[in-house]
């Protein structure tokens, strides 16, 4: 018997290995090995840190830790599997790295910087009864823990563990059964914007054409809207306005257009959420940190950079950011020249997918990888065409129509230059700025269908399509239309948003207030139309500060959104502000006079939403009381 004398001390000790190691590094060694170490610097070793505790050795995969406290043990454990899950949301379930994690308590031999004995081996052997991203813990942890942390326990009972003589009795931590801060703030955020969608809501103007990526969440409690992390299995990004660094000040159209071909080319991809050129628009005059635009647009991502064209060249720079931890995830310069920009933008695309371990399926690469027009020049016109479609006025609408004009006399075959010179006639007839409203719907028909049979995956003709469908009352064509839109473009708020209209006017009143908020959180700048379906929707559920706040809101951003005043007053009037509904509705009569409340609404095919906004109506005189008929005539109008 040997009289030397063995160093000993009772310890907690964590061991920990990747799950499925050998098959990750036979898929990519490079590239697990790669973010392995960036699990480790980011997460891991900094967690290890925070709670004291010491790595005695590391393997390819596994890691030994010891602490001092048994608590600290298990926090620490709790929090690298809970950064863990959220760090691999972006990844495909094939690529990600998740641990592994037994914890034990014991008596344990020091040798130098090692450890050894019975109690080391209990903890590797409670690691392999851990499920992948699980933790599993002996029964005197369990005990020492339990009611000092915000966990629960499973038993599963008494183990047999190799090479260790007594039965171990082992517990499972529920990591479901709290609230981690990210994902329960993403479930409530994603509970919260499935009741009043998008993250989310999104009016994408014409550039907000979405993607197929992840993404979302606004959380609204009663009227007031606050910002969640991001939610659900889909990571949301943003891309900032593309800084113009050319000589010339005047192509900054260029560099705003080149942005939003990103922006809608990564929307097409069904793994990922990307917020809308209006979203990231205010950051354009507005600096701000990367952790500070990830809380405001409840974004893990961004995208920024620069552009300048010298001559025949374009040069960009970008970077991708983590906001959560304000790290640079790839950066990269792009240079080609002029007649290969969508060669270029292509490349941006690919590198960001690549970065962010998105999965790609070959429709959605198909879709955003093919090039929109060979000429140019037409795509220059199309350029300087979308800030007047953004901010729509009648004369700039004109203006629009003419460049577009420009455009397919160069290219008959660009398909996206129709689709944008339907909606400017869809555009002027809805706003009141078309001699012949009739008319203008049935050119930009003829334009939104002629841009389809060249590209049958344009968003923004089906978008229109649908629009138009649905005020010649074909419910069922104007939803198939929005909803092959959607398909191809899960992030387009010009979609979700008209989604949410034909399931207004089919009196889904909930369910469209769920859409239409889905495309505020996406685009909170909505489009006068989409601004109106939302008012108009709340003001169906009795939320009259909401539906007031709404139509006011489009008041004042578009000046010929007169459909919202006749909102406006009835909801003033269910709200008992009887000045208020007075003031507007002689506005209303001074404007047009021949405004006739009997033909307002009459698309809804429920009768008790028509009632309910002609209640309002009387309500704030806008026709005598006595005058208004009876509910039977009504019916048969």
């Amino acid at each position: 018997m040997s009289t030397e004398h063995v160093e000993r001390r009772l310890t907690a000790i964590l061991a920990a290995d990747v799950a499925g190691y050998s098959r990750l590094m036979g898929n990519d060694e490079e590239g697990t090995l790669a973010q392995l170490k960036a699990h480790r610097r980011a997460l891991v070793d900094r967690k290890i840190n925070e709670h004291r505790g010491r790595i005695v050795k590391t393997t390819g995969d596994g890691m030994l830790v010891e602490f001092a406290s048994v608590v600290e043990a298990v926090r620490c454990a709790v929090e690298i599997q809970r950064g863990m899950a959220e760090r691999n949301v972006a990844a495909p379930a094939g690529q990600r790295i998740e641990f592994r994690v037994g914890i034990n308590v014991g008596d344990i031999i020091i040798e130098g910087d090692d450890i050894f004995g019975d109690g080391v081996n209990v903890a590797a052997r409670l690691e392999g009864l851990a499920e992948p991203g699980g933790i599993c813990v002996s029964g005197r942890v369990q005990e020492d823990v339990q009611g000092k942390l915000d966990i629960t326990f499973e038993d599963i009972g008494e183990q047999k563990l190799k090479n260790i003589a007594r039965p171990v009795r082992a517990f499972r931590v529920r990591l479901d059964a709290t609230a981690a801060p990210a994902p329960a703030g993403w479930r409530r955020g994603l509970y919260a914007a499935l009741a009043l969608m998008i993250l989310l809501a999104v009016g994408a103007l014409w550039t907000g054409l979405g993607s197929e990526w992840k993404f979302l969440s606004i959380l609204r409690s009663g009227d007031q809207v606050t910002k969640s992390t991001e939610v659900g299995t889909k990571p949301a990004i943003a891309i900032l306005p593309f800084l113009n660094h050319s000589d010339d000040s005047a192509r900054e159209y260029f560099a705003d257009g080149l942005t939003q071909d990103i922006i809608n080319a990564l929307g097409r991809f069904s793994a990922l959420t990307v917020m809308s050129w209006n979203a990231v628009l205010p950051y354009k005059v507005k600096p701000a940190s990367p952790e500070e635009i990830g809380r405001g647009l409840a974004v893990s991502y961004l995208v920024e950079g620069s552009v300048r064209q010298t001559g025949d060249r374009v040069l960009v720079i970008a970077q991708l950011v983590d906001t959560r931890q304000g790290r640079v995830l790839w950066s990269a310069r792009f240079e080609e020249a002029l007649a290969d920009v969508f060669a270029l933008q292509d490349n941006i695309v690919t590198d960001i997918v690549r970065v962010l371990a998105i999965r790609v399926t070959q429709i959605e690469q198909n879709r955003v990888f093919t090039k929109p027009t060979e000429n140019l020049a037409a795509y220059d016109y199309v350029l300087r065409a979308r800030p007047a479609l953004q901010r729509p006025t009648h004369a700039n609408n004109v203006e629009a129509r003419a460049l577009l004009k420009r455009a397919i006399e160069l290219d008959p075959n660009y398909a996206a230059a129709y689709a944008a010179l339907a909606e400017t006639y869809h555009l002027a007839s809805s706003m009141g700025w078309a001699e012949s409203p009739t008319a203008f719907l049935s050119r930009a028909e003829e334009l939104a269908t002629k841009a389809l049979r060249l590209d049958d995956s344009d968003v923004r003709a089906r978008i229109t399509l649908g629009h138009i469908h649905l005020f010649h009352q074909r419910y069922n064509q104007a939803e198939a239309e929005i909803e092959r839109a959607i398909a191809i473009n899960p992030n387009d708020a010009h979609g979700l948003a008209g989604r949410g209209t034909i399931l207004l006017w089919l009196g889904h009143t909930d369910e469209a207030i769920e859409a239409l908020e889905q495309a505020q959180r996406i685009d909170p700048d909505l489009n006068a139309i989409d601004r109106f379906a939302l008012s108009l929707a709340y003001y169906l559920k009795r939320r009259y500060d909401a539906a007031i706040e709404q139509a006011e809101l489009n008041l004042r951003t578009t000046a010929g959104a007169n459909f919202s005043r006749i909102l406006l007053a009835a909801a003033y009037a269910q709200h008992n502000r009887a000045e208020d509904a007075a003031r507007v509705v002689t506005m209303i009569r001074r404007m047009d006079p021949t405004f006739d409340p009997q033909e307002f609404g009459t698309k809804f095919l429920s009768s008790g939403d028509l009632e309910h906004l002609r209640d309002g109506f009387r309500k704030a005189r806008l026709y005598p009381v006595t005058g208004d008929l009876p509910p039977a005539e009504r019916m048969n109008r």
